[in-house]
């Protein structure tokens, strides 16, 4: 028993560490600038809702099952062999923790904006699990189950079993997922890394991720992710808020093993997807290549999501 109230004190600690308003959990910068001062505050500072024990939600998320773990064996990335990759819509969309434009969180809103979307594989940033802000939901599993589609979670924020960081959902098996702590001196950040069986058999590796608030920080985590990939880069995506426009020095690396979506279909409209900036990114491996690639018009967020139709290079 005291070790529950223990664990649950530190998990309030946090919980209460997130809702400060001058804490900033997960949003935009000061694009391509160390200067992290200027980082929009995305938290809501309901500090004076208080954590009842007594709640069903409450005890819903203490009681909720536990995901699988993922398998021990789960490979680097993709596969050795050229990409069989089926014909594929991919999204990214920083969901703000499902708070619309208008203030008020709905994960109907979003869950509709991906069966709007008809997307086969999305990955979610800015996700939150049993947090009071979000009125203890669990929001991936939520919005998996209104779509029918597998999901994973991988928390880079708070005390288990809240949490707050990347999903993914999918139409296809989620075979394996990881959670890769990445480096930098601000706020922890992750990549959820994922092993998604198609349904012609391929295992896509597919990364989800929320990149820092600094230049310093970006750059090191670039290089983290690239070298969890081990020198594969076949059947990859990597998807995500990466808080930075494409011309920042950081993106050199990734522009050596992969390409942007955008930049292969050259689309008509600028792909903003914040304000009048194109900070969210679907970066494909070379034997990948995006076909179309849009942006929906939604009040679900304040990011805009991305959609990237993918194929096999021939």
């Amino acid at each position: 028993m005291i070790q529950l109230l223990l664990k649950l004190s530190s998990s309030a600690v946090v919980l209460l560490f997130l809702a400060s308003p001058g804490i900033k959990a997960g949003g935009t910068i000061d694009l391509n600038s160390n200067n992290a001062g200027n980082a929009r505050a995305t938290v809501s500072s309901n500090a004076d809702k208080i954590l009842e024990l007594k709640s069903p939600k409450i005890r819903e998320g203490l009681l909720a099952p536990k995901r699988r773990q993922p398998a021990q064996n789960m490979p680097a990335a993709g596969n050795s062999e050229s990409a069989a990759v089926s014909p594929l819509k991919v999204m990214t969309y920083n969901i703000h923790h499902c708070k619309g434009m208008d203030g008020k969180i709905s994960i109907e809103r979003i869950a509709d904006v991906i069966r709007r979307s008809d997307a086969d594989i999305v990955g979610l940033q800015e996700v939150d699990r049993y947090f009071f802000r979000s009125n203890f939901r669990h929001q991936v599993k939520q919005i998996a189950s209104k779509l029918g589609y597998n999901f994973a979670f991988g928390a880079n924020l708070g005390v288990a079993p809240f949490g707050y960081g990347n999903a993914v959902v999918s139409r296809y098996p989620i075979i394996s997922d990881r959670n890769i702590a990445l480096p930098g001196k601000l706020e922890p950040r992750g990549a959820l890394k994922t092993t998604i069986r198609l349904n012609n058999g391929f295992d896509l590796a597919f990364i989800v991720t929320h990149l820092g608030l600094s230049t310093s920080d970006r750059e090191q985590q670039v290089n983290a992710i690239i070298d969890s990939l081990k020198g594969m880069y076949k059947g990859v995506i990597i998807a995500g808020d990466f808080n930075a426009r494409i011309e920042s020095p950081e993106f050199s690396k990734l522009h050596e093993f992969l390409n942007d979506g955008y930049q292969q279909v050259s689309p008509k409209n600028e792909g903003n997807t914040f304000g009048k900036h194109r900070i969210d990114f679907i970066w494909l491996s070379p034997d990948l290549k995006a076909i179309s690639y849009s942006t929906m018009s939604s009040d679900a967020s304040d990011h805009l999501p991305v959609i990237v139709d993918v194929r096999p290079v021939n």
